[in-house]
């Protein structure tokens, strides 16, 4: 379990950025909107192991919350954290998380000049908090060219999660390389040339 400390805040959201920390909120189901500041380097620290799919210990004073990073949002230029939302979660009851797909394996088809396309990157599930996972694992290794895995084709234990993304949603796919024109112009011309030297017979 990932653990973070937090401050109540009083000040705005503009003067806590100031001040050097992150403006942040914690609300829930049974837990009413609460204003608070963490530590910049705190919070980068236990984000990269945590991400927004792990459950984090929010220690606020005497009072201690399990919560999720509902929204983290950034500076579009510089990247810095400018705002947090914690989602209070019950460990007991499920919640709905998009959890990472991971390609593994080489496909055949890609050694031959095949195009990978991986369309969805994301699968919708429901799950305990503690069964959540940093991402779910495909194998690519059999996929043929022209062909696609779907999301029927995960491995995914149904005894802890209830996938909500359609079965027959595309993953991924590997087409075969488009021709470039010159290659497409030498063929027709090939094929212009085999045409006359029969009408010349």
């Amino acid at each position: 379990m990932f653990s973070l400390e937090a401050k109540i805040r009083t000040e705005v959201a503009k003067i806590a950025r100031v001040d050097g920390v992150i403006p942040a909120v914690v609300y829930g189901k049974d837990t009413p909107s609460t204003m608070l500041t963490v530590g910049v380097s705190d919070f980068i620290k236990v984000y990269r192991e945590s991400g927004k799919n792990h459950v984090i210990t929010l220690n606020v004073g005497k009072k201690s919350y399990s919560v999720l990073v509902q929204e983290a949002q950034r500076h579009p230029v510089t990247g810095v954290f400018r705002h947090l939302d914690f989602l209070v979660v019950n460990m007991k009851a499920e919640v709905h998380v998009q959890i990472a797909i991971n390609l593994v394996g080489t496909s055949p088809a890609i050694l031959e000049g095949g195009q990978l396309h991986q369309t969805l990157e994301m699968l919708d599930v429901k799950c305990l908090p503690a069964d959540i996972v940093d991402a779910f694992d495909l194998d690519i290794s059999n996929l043929q060219m022209g062909h696609s895995l779907h999301v029927s084709d995960l491995k995914v234990d149904s005894k802890k999660f209830h996938v909500l993304s359609h079965t027959e949603e595309a993953i991924v796919s590997i087409h075969a390389p488009k021709k470039h024109k010159d290659d497409v112009e030498e063929t027709t011309t090939a094929e212009v040339g085999v045409v006359t030297a029969k009408a010349a017979e």
